[in-house]
């Protein structure tokens, strides 16, 4: 796996490779029956520290499991007396949505970057739109699309939708 590091130093779209890992997280997460949302979270000399995918659906019904979700919970429970995530970056395949983005807040991770837009549920978007509270928490460059290729982009976007109907009717009917 090539850090993010070595990535940077080779040109190019610099999250390339770590969006490759978050977009193999995010086809497994749909494989799975779950929404096909993937992420990554690297530490600060640039190796991948956990990667994760949604895991909402299968093996139960957890309404908390968002990709990002996955992530901090294991590197919080492999951390418990970390107290600074000053230097980590997630890189997720999709926009976080309010709950994520609320989770990423709280847990201060110094940069998260996504790939694909969410335009019906991503909150980065609405940044200047959340209570003071939560803006105060908020560094200045915290939140950005990844730096990858269209191409990764439009992976992003075909894994997210792969069974995004039914799992939309799931949730409707309970």
């Amino acid at each position: 796996m090539v850090s993010l590091a070595e990535s940077r130093e080779a040109g190019g779209n610099r999250d390339q490779q770590v969006g490759l890992v978050a977009c193999e997280e995010a086809l497994g997460a749909a494989r799975a029956g779950n929404y096909g949302v993937g992420a990554v979270l690297v530490d600060p000399s640039g190796e991948i520290a956990v990667r994760g995918r949604n895991q909402a659906f299968y093996p139960r019904f957890r309404s908390d499991l968002h990709a990002e979700m996955v992530v901090m919970n294991a590197f919080e429970d492999r951390h418990p007396l970390s107290k600074d995530m000053s230097g980590y970056s997630l890189v997720c395949s999709l926009e976080p949505c309010p709950m994520c983005l609320a989770r990423l807040l709280i847990a201060g991770v110094e940069r998260v970057k996504f790939i694909a837009r969410d335009e019906l549920g991503g909150m980065v978007a609405h940044l200047d739109r959340l209570p003071l509270a939560w803006q105060r928490l908020r560094r200045t460059d915290q939140f950005s699309e990844a730096d990858v290729s269209e191409e990764m982009r439009q992976l992003s976007s075909d894994c997210f939708v792969l069974n995004l109907q039914s799992l939309r009717e799931q949730l409707w009917e309970r």
